[in-house]
């Protein structure tokens, strides 16, 4: 873990705008997850940074096809015996998303204040316009990892209907009754299921 953190810990204080206005004002530039981890990759590979400290053995095999895989924009599936490094692979493409993102302050899923996606996020753009409040999000903030087990549920990685919110009046229709999973809140980040193959099949097609 040592070697993770000294990928993505932060180097530099985050920007300093604090609200949609002040953003937008400013020389972020919005992409994509796969286009941040293709742009730094590259900006790594040009100026003759290792992207993959502390990953030994794989630089004539495993490390050029991820590569490509990144550059391409795919998701990717790490196939091998236990102890092979997948986990630890995961973990170091993190140090080729952006530093720091900006998000909706007190979103639920860290969404990008340009594109809100849950209706709460929606109204409040809709009402406060430049003056929506934003944060910075570290890369390292943005790592999501679940060890795969049998009693995982379908609940647990998307998410399920909160009965909280039923009561309360909500119909099950509305998308505000929803208690989010794993892989939602890992919105805009990266997402690492361990040992799949652990999971029942019918939630592997759910994930």
């Amino acid at each position: 873990m040592a070697s993770q953190t000294s990928i993505t810990s932060a180097k530099n204080p985050p920007p300093t705008a604090s609200n949609l206005g002040e953003l937008r004002a400013s020389d972020h530039v919005q992409r994509s997850i796969r286009d941040e981890i293709r742009h730094n990759l590259l900006a790594a590979l040009r100026g003759g940074a290792d992207p993959w400290v502390g990953l030994v053995g794989l630089e004539s095999t495993v490390i050029p096809q991820l590569e490509r895989s990144l550059l391409a924009g795919h998701d990717v599936v790490l196939l091998g015996e236990r102890g092979q490094g997948k986990t630890r692979i995961l973990r170091t493409i993190v140090g080729l998303l952006d530093e720091w993102t900006p998000v909706i302050a007190g979103a639920e899923l860290g969404e990008h204040p340009d594109e809100p996606i849950t209706p709460e996020s929606q109204r409040r753009a809709a009402e406060l316009g430049d003056d929506l409040p934003i944060q910075w999000r570290h890369r390292s903030e943005r790592y999501s990892e679940k060890l795969a087990t049998p009693d995982t549920s379908v609940a647990d990685l998307v998410g399920d209907i909160d009965p909280m919110k039923v009561a309360e009046g909500r119909s099950l229709g509305d998308p505000e009754t929803i208690h989010f999973g794993l892989i939602p809140r890992a919105h805009r980040g990266i997402v690492a299921i361990n040992e799949l193959p652990d999971l029942a099949e019918r939630i592997q097609v759910a994930g």
